[in-house]
């Protein structure tokens, strides 16, 4: 076992991770200080070269976290129903409630607290995409978003890879990203603080029925 696999290492390091996220994700890669993700994990300055070597490849190491993150929790509805979702067989009635199948988690992880780090960084990357950006499309974030589309087309009756399937799945999506892009307007809107179990379930329960419409499109 070499130095960097010992339990404190790794702790230190998955610390520092956790501040890059929060701290590239406030401030941005440019304004964020290897001082201040070091002061931030309660780390040694020189514990970032020793586990990253550079800022950049501490931001990607975030990027990848957040990816893994996101996987755990978005992978095994997709792995469970990927099969179906790409079905040469596919109906629209099966589409429909496939997806209201894979949203569900999706609705239920963006409106909850614990995802508000890893929006922030996921916005800046949607503002100007780099490298992390493709990390991040590359894990379950991209499979959820090609099978949100290949659905949404087949319960609208579209052709899967055209443009008004990927607009009108893109616009499904959007739905649900409301409650976390625009989080603040949301809980005034909503005159709240946070959104409860409650407020949860009827989130998802509205999208689950602007699902249902799509069998009219």
């Amino acid at each position: 076992m070499t130095k960097r696999d010992d339990s404190r290492s790794i702790e230190t390091r998955e610390r520092l991770v956790a501040a890059g996220i929060e701290l590239f994700g406030l401030i941005g890669f440019d304004g964020t200080s290897t001082r201040a993700i070091a002061s931030k994990a309660g780390a040694s300055l020189g514990a970032i070269p020793y586990h990253f070597k550079t800022k950049e490849k501490l931001y990607l190491a975030s990027a990848t976290s957040i990816a893994e993150q996101v996987s755990q929790r978005l992978g095994p509805v997709l792995s469970a129903f990927e099969s179906e979702i790409f079905s040469d067989t596919l109906s629209r009635k099966k589409a429909i409630s496939l997806l209201e199948e894979i949203m569900t988690p999706f609705v239920t992880m963006l409106a909850s607290d614990e995802s508000e780090k890893w929006a922030r960084f996921m916005l800046r990357e949607q503002a100007a995409p780099s490298q992390a950006f493709e990390i991040l499309y590359a894990s379950a974030i991209g499979r959820f978003f090609r099978a949100v589309v290949h659905l949404t087309a087949i319960a609208s009756g579209d052709v899967p890879a055209s443009q008004t399937a990927r607009i009108r799945g893109m616009t499904l999506i959007g739905q649900a990203l409301a409650f976390r892009a625009a989080r603040a307007l949301s809980l005034r809107t909503l005159e709240l603080d946070t959104l409860g179990t409650k407020e949860i379930a009827l989130i998802t329960a509205s999208i689950r029925e602007n699902i249902r419409l799509l069998q009219y499109a």
